[in-house]
């Protein structure tokens, strides 16, 4: 009995680890046939000389971007009652999203709450965090998704109030988030102490509308040295990628929405650019979002392990913030 109790919960990852790959050799099967007749030449601009700066932009705007993701994670934590300073935050926060690259987004919570309990903040509540930024992340990527999704859904362009429907609520009462999460404590039979004002909450959704507008800038700067134009591709871009991100969300069997994204990108930036030039845009963004994860969480790893980051002394700092205000 001992080695059947020790063998079932492993057969859960092997089975997402099993979707994972299925759905992904599904997408590139799809992806390889939508493309194998296609012109390639129109990718040719994207591995010159000429299209460098705009790929060191690009990063650039990407790792603006992911601080002010960073900070919508910081104002849920604050709202939850542990508020932290801010670069103690940015090193919970990038070097636990490097956990998203690996299968499940539940890693991803672990990593965040693991790191957290060493600057006195409760797993409990690290893990409520990530659960409450969900729908933040989701909607607003739903929201800001809709500069593009109205050509591709057509008649059915509607849908796309729903999502701002439900925004504007949790704008409109986001004290009711504070106590979403202390109900589903107790239901876990546990306390969880929420502030319940509310106001770091709308702070959280301005900070990703934010991060979901930068963040499409990137993907901008990449379509123009493909021959997009200039003023319709701004519009796309911005909405493309921010409805990539948010559908891509949702599917955690694929580390950080692998093939998910880009096939979103490549289907809404197909307004603008020959399918070709989409996938090569698309997989350029990849690579410029894996360089700026991967040097955000670098850098934060390096001051954790240095004396620039000191569990002790952040502790101290961040049970003393809500004393002072």
């Amino acid at each position: 009995m001992d080695d059947t109790s020790h063998r079932r919960p492993r057969s859960r990852p092997r089975r997402r680890v099993l979707a994972g790959w299925a759905l992904a050799c599904v997408i590139v099967a799809g992806l390889v046939l939508a493309l194998r007749e296609q012109d390639w030449s129109a990718t040719r601009p994207m591995v010159t000389l000429q299209a460098l700066p705009f790929l060191l932009i690009s990063c650039v705007i990407n790792v603006a971007a992911l601080l002010c993701a960073m900070m919508s994670w910081r104002s849920i934590l604050a709202d939850l009652g542990h508020p932290l300073p801010r670069r103690t935050a940015a090193g919970v926060y990038f070097v636990g999203m490097s956990a998203k690259y690996a299968p499940g987004a539940i890693w991803v919570a672990l990593t965040h709450a693991r790191l957290a309990e060493s600057v006195g903040v409760g797993a409990l509540v690290t893990v409520a965090v990530w659960l409450l930024n969900i729908p933040v992340v989701l909607l607003t990527g739903m929201v800001v998704g809709s500069l593009a999704a109205p050509s591709m859904l057509g008649a059915w362009s509607w849908l796309l109030l729903l999502p701002a429907a439900s925004l504007a609520f949790m704008l409109a009462r986001p004290s009711l988030v504070g106590r979403a999460a202390q109900a589903a404590a107790r239901l876990l039979r546990r306390e969880l102490t929420a502030s319940g004002s509310g106001r770091q909450i709308r702070a959280a959704i301005g900070w990703q509308l934010t991060c979901r507008l930068v963040s499409g800038l990137h993907l901008w700067l990449l379509t123009l040295p493909m021959g997009a134009p200039m003023g319709q591709s701004l519009v796309i871009s911005v909405g493309a990628f921010a409805l990539a991100t948010g559908i891509s969300s949702v599917v955690v069997v694929l580390p950080d929405g692998a093939l998910i994204r880009e096939m979103v990108l490549i289907g809404t930036l197909c307004q603008v650019l020959p399918v070709t030039a989409a996938t090569a845009v698309a997989v350029a963004s990849r690579a410029v979002c894996l360089l700026t994860d991967l040097l955000a969480s670098g850098v934060c790893a390096l001051a954790m392990a240095s004396r620039l980051w000191r569990p002790e002394t952040i502790t101290n700092g961040a049970t003393e913030l809500p004393r002072s205000r």
